[in-house]
């Protein structure tokens, strides 16, 4: 592996010299003794596992928590150390599909979820409108801002809080619990409960903590969450995000409405069915404005129709024409014309503001993003891959572990885990820069890629190893 070299620390420890002195001889014998070097206490361990947990590509998450509205939610997500968030999750029972893009919330639900959510303008009528559509969504609406919960530096941040607390017992004498089939040590920190694989590295298993989040109107309580990192199967995260994402075109703003107006059917014959629909845009910004119909002929569905009509100024009117052409409405239509007797139809519509689709570059280019090449290393970028190295008891270099740090001072984050490294291998212990990169999706693909290769020739991963580590 080749390395960008640097002024690293070192973490060591020896023993006291035995000393002699006789007369006036300024000669010394001895020899240095290798001193026992404690395990790392609980509360250094804990500490590890957070660090560890804060560098992951991607973590998935189950379980449960309440919002900041005090509303039940359940939920299934994997988040991204870039940000992107996907998933799925309940709101006191009403099922919802998440997208988190440029730290910005999207939500696709039914009419049911959107019509029972308060703080949505005319949510009762709006319901239907909106149903599995994506809306863009302010954490405030839905008492909830993923990325405050769920990235995984911040979620571990938020968990290291008071991480002394764990004590300076070895973790090892801690309580034993079963988390899924694996066994697991609980251990308390300032920042809530974290159960970690009772093996080194003491992966994180599973999260408890009373609340967390940045602002009072999005902060959940109550979170309770399995963890399992899935940084290996990044390039697969972004790409299915990236795929998700695609139908982010026409996103919904729920909380822009405009006022309506008269409405009227026009041109209805063999072929389709329009209604034309009035409203004025009250606001102080242009609007794109989306109107839906669904209709019915002889009580059964005749399907819906869609227009976009805009952008409209601020005070302005505007119209939309929105037709349906279905199957549905053809033989309704020849039906009425041939079987005697009365065949009521009639549409029911709402208008919605839709909201600026989101730029997808980034996204796009963490989905098609290769390794980091190491045999070219750059001692600049915006994120850096580390090797944490020691000597083992044959004198042989060895890497504890492998890591990914955004910034610059990431130099910093790596030597504090020195003296976690020392205690758990008995050996002295350093840092060296693999490289640098300006793609944080690079720098995870070469962060696996070598766990890969070292699994593969030494038949484990680092001992240090829990990010991209399939044990």
């Amino acid at each position: 592996m080749t390395r960008v070299p640097r002024r690293g620390r070192l973490a060591a420890v020896f023993g006291s010299a035995v000393l002699a002195v006789a007369g006036c001889s300024n000669a010394v014998s001895g020899s240095a003794i290798a001193a026992d070097v404690a395990p790392p206490t609980a509360a250094e361990s804990i500490t590890q596992s957070l660090i560890n947990l804060g560098e992951a590509g991607a973590v998935h998450y189950q379980g449960t928590m309440s919002s900041a509205s005090d509303d039940p939610v359940t939920f299934d997500l994997t988040a991204a150390q870039t940000g992107e968030i996907h998933g799925t999750f309940t709101l006191d029972g009403k099922p919802a599909t998440l997208l988190v893009v440029n730290k910005a919330t999207y939500v696709k639900a039914t009419a049911e979820f959107w019509a029972a959510l308060s703080g949505v303008g005319n949510g009762e009528n709006k319901g239907t409108a909106v149903a599995d559509r994506w809306v863009k969504v302010p954490s405030s609406l839905i008492g909830i801002e993923f990325g405050d919960v769920f990235l995984p530096d911040v979620l571990g941040q938020n968990l290291a809080k008071g991480s002394e607390q764990a004590g300076d017992r070895a973790i090892g004498d801690g309580e034993r619990v079963d988390v899924g089939s694996a066994r697991a040590v609980k251990v308390t920190t300032g920042g809530g409960t974290v159960y970690v694989d009772e093996k080194a590295p003491h992966g994180v298993l599973k999260v408890e903590t009373d609340r967390v989040g940045r602002a009072d109107t999005s902060s959940v309580r109550d979170l309770v969450a399995t963890v399992r990192d899935t940084s290996a199967e990044l390039g697969k995260f972004y790409q299915d995000t990236a795929t998700q994402a695609a139908g982010l075109t026409a996103p919904i703003d729920v909380l822009t409405t405009v006022t309506e107006g008269t409405h009227n059917f026009d041109a209805c014959g063999a072929a389709s069915c329009s209604i034309i629909v009035q409203f004025t845009n009250p606001g102080k910004v242009a609007v794109k404005v989306s109107v839906r119909g669904v209709w019915q002929g002889d009580n059964a569905p005749l399907g819906v129709c869609d227009a976009t009509a805009g952008p409209v100024a601020p005070g302005q009117g505007g119209s939309a024409t929105c037709t349906l052409a279905s199957p549905e409405w053809v033989k309704f239509y020849q039906r009425a014309n041939s079987v005697p007797g009365n065949h009521p139809y009639s549409v029911e519509w709402s208008t919605v503001v839709l909201a600026e689709a989101p730029d997808l570059a980034q996204l796009t280019a963490r989905a098609g993003a290769k390794p980091a090449d190491p045999k070219a290393p750059k001692a600049e970028g915006t994120h850096y891959v580390y090797a944490i190295t020691y000597s083992d008891s044959a004198r042989q270099a060895k890497v504890w572990k492998y890591g990914v740090v955004a910034g610059k001072f990431w130099e910093d984050h790596a030597d504090q885990q020195l003296p976690t490294c020392l205690r758990s291998t008995g050996s002295g212990c350093g840092v060296d820069m693999v490289t640098a990169t300006d793609q944080a999706a690079s720098a995870q693909g070469l962060a696996h890629q070598l766990v890969d290769k070292y699994k593969t020739e030494k038949g484990e991963c680092p001992t240090g190893q829990w990010a991209s580590c399939k044990r």
